[in-house]
């Protein structure tokens, strides 16, 4: 009353129908509270968890003292090399060759000068001139051909760059690669990389247990040891030499157990990492790899800065190397920012980020868009209240944000309980997640603002944008046409004239005709949730198709690499196991923008046994591998260019053909061509391929077998790291299909409810009702379903080959019929349920609503 006296104009009462219209509507408003609160909680909890682990990553690095990189030479090198490597300059080859060969050749020159000149005369001018002469002719020579061999080397490693020095600490980081055995698991086969013990660089995170203080004990990696269920106290051997593991660490350059840099994906189940104590190391009798660790001593400011020096120090590295007085080779270089085992899972985390955060979003258009909808159905209800109000007095931004309220109270209100649970339930779960897949150390949970924005501030506007356009939209109309309920924009000049059907299918069909709008949000609503199932259903049928079929992918059951075609008397090494033929492999890089992937070539012998590819008429046309030609989208005709990796060289080539190799990205040649390419002698070959298992080949002049498990590893570690989540997410898609479909569906009932109670009062019984109602609904739904799968797996699809750009190796998405069938099955048991509700509201609806002023 005293705001009637003062003149002012009294508090919006539109405000106390908020509350009252989310207590009037709660199973709506609590579905789609229910999905935020899911949706915001898990995608908040992984920003939670990806920016507290990565912060420790990137803290760990220090504090651990992580390597820049690390190479592994030949040989032990002698502290002279190493000291010429620390010192990052690069070697003057030229010179220091030029002076070798002068050395070298001064005794030959000397003996072949007084073999043609008398011993008379050794001491005359006419043997110094002729000494001095032949001095001048060999130099020429000499410089002549360190010319030539020099500028051919410095081609490849564009070694004329000059550059100031990059100085750098060297440490040793031996190892041994050997068999482990679990004493308790008899049946276990694995492989374990074991290092002396560690105290000045890649330090470790001791999660369990304790370092090793005797010859007897071992640490090794947290994440292999769940995966084998090996235990502190239980003993392992490595190469015959037992051990008791003590302690379970985390390797700060091993966060993803890479076995090498150039596999596919890495192998937590059959591949282990260890340490033991100096005394430890002398009793494993396996070959020692003379690996080297190195750090800047300038520390490089950003990544880009790092490639540089990295690139710079690598030259250094070769030229130091090649001029050391014995010889010594280079057998790997990488660089912390390119090592897998260091890097992997950094960028998965980054990648899973960015992923979780398309979902979110994408949920979050699909609720507004029901929220919009919903509130259009309201508006048209409510459009004789609406029409009157306006009349009152009532401006349209009152209306406004009193139809807006509801909405963004239950987003607000979700994403307060989603942020909630993001820093504690769901922290929790995609940490276990993380942790199920990587040797990740201990961290400490973050304040992240960047989980609020992405989490809150997004989904906030979005649905204030979505709703804020349809509400317009809709008030624009005039206050009489609210008090007429014409709501329609668009005028038809006659309805539309309906087939002579029963009058059951012509109702349906009325009714289909009359929820249009909403049928189309159901569409878009299923079809993302076929998408979503398409990658959960799909991922599990795509790794049980290579766990199965891997095996028959392979063109040969072993391939044995040999150190060396040749044995320490320079005799070929041959094998007597029936079918056994010779074969050469290297690897080349194909390059993208996006990725450089390591592409294997292999060099086969005519008429082979195992590998039936067409002799070429053009050197330079080769065959390809159907994974290659897949992935990079190569047809026959195509040009590719691969490229050295450690060298300025490449090679264009043309496609000869596509050959079904469907278990790695390779090129095939003739072996001799192989030769040629790589410069190897004609008669060279790297090893043997062989239906059998060669035996007659000493282990020690063997560097490794392939054979059908070393390829299926790739699928099974997806499948224990990703494989029983996909089951409970397939789970979690039902429920969403569900929810949307519930809300839906309800619009179309409520929009419905005067015409239901009108057929009721005629004489219909429930079930004939629901017939007419139900059915056009269960028809669209299916005809969705069916759409929906389609586009799901097309779509999917397509993001699959999108992944794969950035991931080593190639395998294609492979959904099975059964795949299909459960998909439908999964969202059509979802609608059942629904069903089921919908029929219990029609049964509700009262018939005295028919009787009411319908204006």
């Amino acid at each position: 009353m005293q705001n009637i006296k003062s003149g002012k104009r009294p508090k919006n009462p539109l405000r106390r129908r908020v509350l009252r219209d989310l207590f009037r509507d709660w199973k709506r408003y609590l579905m789609i509270f229910a999905m935020l609160v899911v949706t915001i909680g898990f995608v908040s909890g992984m920003y939670v968890a990806n920016h507290s682990m990565m912060t420790s990553l990137e803290g760990n690095a220090e504090k651990f003292h992580r390597e820049d990189g690390h190479f592994e030479l030949s040989r032990i090198a002698e502290p002279e090399i190493i000291s010429a490597i620390e010192s990052g300059e690069k070697a003057d080859m030229k010179s220091i060759f030029r002076d070798r060969a002068y050395k070298e050749a001064e005794p030959e020159i000397e003996k072949a000068v007084r073999e043609a000149i008398p011993e008379e005369i050794w001491d005359s001018d006419i043997y110094k001139n002729a000494l001095s002469e032949a001095e001048d002719k060999a130099h020429k020579e000499i410089d002549d051909k360190i010319d030539d061999e020099y500028t051919d080397i410095a081609e490849r490693y564009e070694l004329d760059q000059t550059f100031d020095p990059v100085p750098v600490n060297v440490y040793e980081l031996f190892f041994k690669n050997t068999d482990e055995c679990i004493i308790k698991n008899a049946g276990y086969s694995g492989k374990i990389r074991v290092y002396s013990e560690r105290n000045e660089v890649d330090l470790y995170d001791i999660l369990s247990g304790r370092a090793p203080q005797n010859e007897n004990e071992i640490v090794i990696d947290r994440m292999h040891a769940d995966n084998a269920e090996i235990k502190l106290g239980d003993m392992i051997k490595a190469d015959g030499a037992e051990f008791e593991v003590v302690g379970l660490v985390s390797f700060t350059d091993y966060i993803t157990l890479y076995e090498n840099n150039n596999d596919t994906m890495f192998d937590a189940l059959t591949f282990d990492v260890g340490m033991v104590t100096d005394e430890g190391f002398e009793r494993i009798s396996a070959p020692l790899h003379a690996n080297y660790a190195f750090t800047y001593k300038n520390a490089p400011s950003d990544l880009y800065e790092e490639k540089t020096l990295s690139d710079h120090f690598l030259k250094a590295l070769i030229t130091q190397t090649a001029v050391s007085e014995n010889e010594v080779e280079i057998r790997d270089y990488v660089p912390a920012y390119a090592n897998h085992a260091i890097t992997f899972a950094a960028e998965d985390m980054g990648s899973d980020m960015s992923m979780g955060g398309v979902l979110l979003y994408v949920l979050t258009v699909v609720l507004a868009f029901i929220f919009a909808v919903s509130i259009s159905s309201m508006l048209e209800k409510e459009a004789s209240v609406i029409g009157t109000l306006r009349a009152s007095g009532y401006t349209k931004g009152e209306l406004l944000r009193y139809y807006m309220s509801a909405p963004l109270v239950v987003v607000i209100l979700a994403a307060i309980v989603g942020n909630l649970l993001g820093y504690t339930l769901f922290k929790n779960v995609v940490v276990d997640m993380y942790y199920n897949s990587y040797s990740l150390p201990t961290y400490e949970t973050l304040w992240t603002p960047e989980a609020f924005i992405r989490t809150t501030a997004i989904p906030f506007v979005l649905m204030l944008i979505i709703n804020f356009i349809v509400i317009v939209r809709m008030l624009r109309l005039s206050p009489l046409r609210f008090l007429r309920h014409d709501l329609k924009r668009t005028r038809r000049s006659k309805a539309i004239r309906l087939p002579r059907w029963s009058f059951f299918r012509r109702f349906r069909l009325r009714v289909l005709l009359q929820n249009i709008p909403n049928y189309l949000m159901l569409f878009v609503g299923v079809t993302f949730v076929m998408l979503l199932l398409s990658m959960a259903v799909g991922m599990p049928s795509t790794l049980e198709y290579y766990q199965e079929k891997m095996p028959d992918m392979m063109f040969a059951k072993e391939q044995v690499i040999l150190t060396d075609c040749k044995d320490e008397d320079g005799n070929d090494i041959i094998t007597d196991t029936e079918g056994a033929e010779p074969f050469s492999i290297g690897a080349l890089e194909y390059r993208t923008d996006k990725y450089n992937e390591e592409i294997s070539v292999f060099g086969i012998v005519e008429n082979s046994s195992y590998v039936d590819i067409a002799p070429t008429k053009n050197a330079d046309s080769m065959w390809i591998s159907t994974a290659f030609a897949d992935k990079y989208h190569l047809n026959t005709g195509d040009s590719f260019t691969m490229h050295e990796k450690y060298e300025n060289k490449q090679y264009t080539w043309t496609v000869a053909g596509i050959y079904g190799y469907d278990a790695a990205l390779a090129v095939f040649m003739p072996n001799d061509r192989f030769n040629q390419v790589f410069e190897r002698d004609a008669d060279s070959f790297s090893g043997y391929l062989s239906d059998k298992t060669i035996t007659d080949i000493p282990e020690k002049q063997i560097v490794k077998r392939i054979t059908s498990d070393d390829m299926i590893k790739i699928a099974n570690q997806l499948d224990h790291s990703m494989g029983s989540y996909m089951v409970y997410f397939q789970y979690v898609c039902m429920i969403i299909a569900a929810i949307i479909l519930y809300l839906l569906t309800k619009i179309i009932i409520e929009k419905n409810e005067r015409p239901i109670a009108m057929v009721k009062i005629l004489g219909y019984e429930d079930g004939e009702i629901a017939r007419l109602y139900l059915i056009s609904t269960a028809f669209i739904v299916i005809v969705t379903e069916l759409a929906g799968i389609v586009l799901g797996y097309l779509a999917m699809k397509i993001m699959w080959e999108i992944m794969l750009q950035t991931l080593g190796g190639y395998f294609a998405f492979i959904m099975k019929p059964s795949g299909f069938v459960k998909e439908f099955v999964l969202v059509t048991a979802a609608y059942l349920v629904i069903t089921v509700l919908d029929f219990i509201r029609i049964r509700r609806i009262p018939k005295v609503l028919a009787l009411k002023n319908a204006e």
